[in-house]
């Protein structure tokens, strides 16, 4: 299996083992989206909290120039520490999220 490859099976696996953490409050549920034709991937919440309705995205990654790019992070763990665990090196992974300027005083890529 190729890097690109290898780095799509395991975004799918982590947002996907996110799906089976049960939500600690109201009737919210979470719901996987991949686009692997754009190697855009999100991991979104859906449901009622009390009568307010929820909707968003909890976590999103894409694949852009052969690295990960972690465009929302709303975990308290951190997905860029789950790729670091599961064997992604920190100069494959940029936090999107954060302006270039932020990145560069970070472990992970700056693009």
């Amino acid at each position: 299996m190729d890097r690109l490859d290898h780095y799509r099976k395991l975004i799918r696996d982590i947002l996907t083992d996110h799906t089976k953490v049960p939500y600690k409050h109201g009737d919210i549920k979470f719901e996987t989206v991949f686009d692997p034709e754009s190697d855009r991937y999100l991991l979104m919440i859906l449901g009622r909290d009390q009568k307010r309705y929820q909707h968003g995205c909890l976590i999103h990654v894409d694949i852009i120039d052969g690295k990960i790019w972690v465009q929302r992070d709303g975990t308290e763990v951190g997905v860029a520490r789950e790729f670091v665990e599961a064997g992604v090196p920190k100069e494959q992974i940029v936090l999107g999220f954060m302006s270039p300027e932020r990145r560069k005083d970070t472990e992970f890529a700056v693009a």
